[in-house]
């Protein structure tokens, strides 16, 4: 029951994401990039995150590869810096591969953060969930504060805009990483 309700979570992200990545809802990732990337990407990577496979599917033996979730932690942080960058953002927009490449990789990115998290430890994810929220509060701070348009395809208060909300994005999913650790320790 659990995991039917988990794939359609995951699928209702997954729908809601790629509609906004097809006509006529694709004028509002062109027009502000606010929806690109403080609302369309992240439901790409939530709707990895909240997919379930059926129990056929056996990665135990991949595990030997996925020690304490490290591997899955080093992809995750790579596929989420590459999007993170000005240049990326605006392929994604111009190029329709690139978008489909964005879509198919957000969602692998997903499925790596919630397979590292089953198989880390603490201090592993002090270090890459700390290192990520930082660098997403570090990016909106940069994108809020620049004077120059870093996006060529947005303009610069759709780029501040976008920048106050990855801020506000990595602030509370900072606070609801924080609670859910200290939610665990209590219980265990």
């Amino acid at each position: 029951m659990m995991r039917i309700q988990k794939n359609s979570l995951s699928g209702l992200c997954f729908l809601s994401a790629i509609t906004l990545s097809i006509n006529p809802f694709r004028v509002l990732i062109i027009n502000d990039m606010m929806w690109h990337m403080n609302i369309q990407m992240p439901l790409l990577i939530l709707s990895g995150v909240f997919i379930t496979f059926p129990e056929k599917f056996n990665f135990d033996k991949l595990s030997r590869l996925n020690l304490y979730g490290l591997t899955s932690f080093i992809l995750s942080q790579l596929i989420l810096a590459y999007w993170m960058l000005p240049i990326s953002i605006d392929r994604a927009i111009i190029n329709w591969k690139y978008d489909i490449a964005k879509i198919i990789s957000l969602v692998l990115c997903g499925i790596l953060i919630r397979l590292s998290l089953s198989k880390s430890t603490l201090v592993m994810e002090i270090f890459f969930i700390g290192y990520f929220l930082s660098m997403m509060i570090w990016a909106g701070n940069f994108y809020f504060q620049s004077n120059e348009r870093l996006c060529n395809v947005y303009s610069q208060d759709s780029q501040q805009f976008t920048g106050a909300g990855l801020m506000l994005i990595g602030a509370m999913l900072t606070l609801i990483w924080i609670s859910s650790k200290l939610k665990s320790q209590k219980w265990s």
